[in-house]
């Protein structure tokens, strides 16, 4: 198994960490924080020191920072880190069921119970979190959030930094402009 550092450790990369643990693709090396967090986990320091660990041989990071209300801050750390030159793997809970024909992008995350259906197109840098379920033919934009327990119906265009709140869903062949917050429990008719 290759070494992985989680960038962040908050609440979300508590699932994260748990489904690397899961998948059994990768070992957490450790974690970067503003500070320590009682984790088992060895906190490596802040983000400053990610440079020096990639020159001592670690190659893969993932991005745990959560998303409302931080797409930016999501977005400079994947620039970041890619300068530095890390991969950022895709991270697949086992629970999950995704089609053989769908697309995932790197550095997204795929949580427990996700479905994704046939041919759907899952952007770089998404979080489809627990129960989620995208379904036929959907493309979801770079740097997308669909919340626990959000349903994309079948043909559905999410474009790029948008949310979908937690029990939200989207009726099928619906567009869903750029930057677009979609509150927990809507209905896009």
């Amino acid at each position: 198994m290759e070494d992985i550092i989680l960038i962040g450790f908050g609440g979300h990369a508590k699932s994260i960490a748990d489904s690397i643990e899961r998948e059994k693709k990768y070992k957490i090396f450790g974690y970067t924080e503003l500070k320590k967090t009682d984790s088992k986990y060895k906190y490596l320091g802040t983000d400053d020191v990610l440079e020096d660990y990639y020159k001592k041989g670690i190659k893969n990071v993932f991005i745990c920072q959560g998303y409302l209300g931080k797409g930016n801050l999501r977005k400079n750390l994947y620039d970041y880190v890619k300068k530095i030159g890390y991969k950022i793997p895709i991270i697949t809970d086992p629970s999950s069921i995704i089609s053989s024909s769908a697309t995932i992008d790197e550095g997204t995350f795929i949580g427990k119970g996700v479905i994704v259906n046939a041919e759907a197109k899952i952007g770089k840098m998404c979080i489809i979190n627990t129960k989620a379920l995208i379904e036929h033919e959907c493309k979801i934009g770079d740097f997308t959030h669909v919340a626990v327990g959000a349903i994309i119906c079948g043909q559905v265009e999410i474009e790029k930094n948008s949310f979908v709140g937690a029990n939200a869903t989207v009726i099928q062949c619906r567009k869903i402009n750029e930057g677009t917050i979609v509150p927990a429990g809507e209905t896009i008719r």
